[in-house]
């Protein structure tokens, strides 16, 4: 986390303004946090929208108020008139306040909060703008409704020609490219959201580079041009949860051997071109996903999903093949705010 607050560090401050806020109470005690970003690129698409992000606060609607207000005070003062959220420090990064889900341990990138966040923002005027999704499959549990998925992609791998393979780790940068070239031509019409910067993906890419078993980046070729890819990594909550709250020496020690037993992967990004729309190239990367969850690719034998927008009707028809219920459930609330 050091890095990504870190504006030496973090390439997406020289690309959007960023501010912090700290509430301590009158014993000096810190008792909440907020970050305001406005993010040029986003007012320019969807309109002078403000986020509000790395938000934490004790239970006390007045703590929570103030640090709110300091973050609405700061994206009016930058000519918004409204502020959404939670967003550190914007749509591309790990944003959505936890809904439904609190008993079960978040994966990689998927926030986790208190119930009464919820109470806090409401009482704060925020309402919500939209939801996601995140949903979970398991060898074990899932395996009938996983091999559909994975015999569905190999079909259209047979009719159409492709050509599947995974990340090749001596072409990192090269790779990263491609990447960054697909996710552009893929997210270039999503809902709220525009595609990040070669420099933005390379800081973030590299920030988790010990998690990303080349093996689970997955690129889809056409006529030899690739035209599709998935992104997943190992779980690395995993890991963390074994520190129980402490990273101390013992921890360090056991890291290398904890990280080779991760038992899940998480999807972090799929891209497909336009232009190939309608030739089953969704279908395949699917049915690569699930040859994960299968426990095709050891040691993982289950996946876990990032986040699945409301109005994201591809990712939800795949849900729908494998009757799976959301895991956790995450919304950006927002507030219109006065001149």
């Amino acid at each position: 986390m050091r890095r990504f607050v870190n504006p030496r560090r973090n390439p997406y401050f020289r690309e959007a303004q960023i501010d912090h806020f700290v509430a301590r109470d009158a014993r000096g005690r810190t008792v909440g946090r907020i970050s305001a970003s406005v993010d040029p690129a986003h007012v320019e698409r969807f309109g002078r929208h403000g986020y509000f992000g790395w938000f934490e606060s004790v239970d006390d609607p007045e703590v929570a108020d103030a640090l709110l207000d300091a973050a609405e005070t700061w994206v009016r003062e930058r000519d918004m008139v409204r502020l959404t959220g939670p967003h550190s420090y914007c749509s591309t990064q790990e944003f959505g306040l936890l809904t439904n889900g609190f008993d079960s341990r978040p994966a990689a990138f998927q926030s986790h909060n208190p119930p009464y966040y919820l109470d806090l923002l409401s009482a704060a005027g925020f309402t919500p703008d939209f939801r996601t999704d995140t949903f979970s499959y398991f060898a074990d549990r899932d395996a009938d409704q996983l091999a559909r998925l994975v015999r569905r992609g190999a079909a259209v791998v047979g009719q159409q020609g492709l050509r599947v393979r995974s990340l090749e780790p001596a072409r990192w940068e090269r790779e990263i490219d491609l990447i960054h070239d697909l996710l552009s031509a893929s997210f270039a019409t999503n809902h709220d959201m525009v595609p990040m910067s070669r420099a933005v993906l390379g800081f973030q890419t590299d920030e988790i580079r010990p998690f990303l078993d080349p093996r689970l980046v997955r690129f889809v070729e056409l006529d030899g041009e690739p035209v599709g890819f998935s992104m997943l990594m190992a779980d690395a909550n995993e890991v963390l949860a074994a520190t129980h709250g402490r990273a101390g020496p013992g921890f360090l020690l056991r890291y290398p051997w904890l990280k080779r037993r991760v038992g899940a992967a998480l999807v972090l990004l799929i891209g497909v071109r336009p232009e190939v729309a309608g030739r089953g190239i969704g279908r395949v990367l699917a049915g690569e996903i699930a040859r994960v969850g299968l426990g095709e690719v050891p040691p993982y034998r289950a996946v876990h999903t990032t986040w699945v927008h409301e109005h994201n009707w591809q990712s939800r028809a795949y849900m729908g093949l494998t009757d799976a219920s959301p895991a956790r459930s995450y919304a950006i609330y927002g507030k219109a705010l006065t001149p």
